[in-house]
């Protein structure tokens, strides 16, 4: 997803996945197959948000299969401190995470 209508759609009454480290949102798209939407709150350095797009674009694609045909908006929580463990525990989240939860 990249257009504002196409996440404004999306969080009108979405389902909700709440972790520690990411807040997903996904609802039906209508069409053949899932999206993905990235959101970074908070301050964080170019080098920081390049890694954590790059997890979540590599779950995205392992799990591709398994999404339906939904929109889904990854939301990261900022952190108090970024550092490997946190990317590391998104990336644990994400894995354990799926849309039947």
């Amino acid at each position: 997803m990249t257009e504002r209508p196409q996440f404004v759609r999306l969080f009108d009454d979405p389902k909700v996945y709440r972790a520690q480290a990411f807040h997903a949102f996904w609802k039906p798209n209508g069409q053949e197959h899932p999206r993905l939407g990235i959101t970074l709150k908070g301050k964080i350095s170019s080098v920081w948000r390049a890694k954590l797009k790059r997890a979540i674009r590599e779950w995205f694609r392992k799990n591709k299969d398994t999404l339906g045909k939904n929109d889904i908006n990854i939301v990261v929580r900022s952190p108090q401190k970024l550092d490997i463990e946190f990317l590391d525990r998104l990336k644990r989240q994400l894995s354990s995470w799926s849309l039947k939860n």
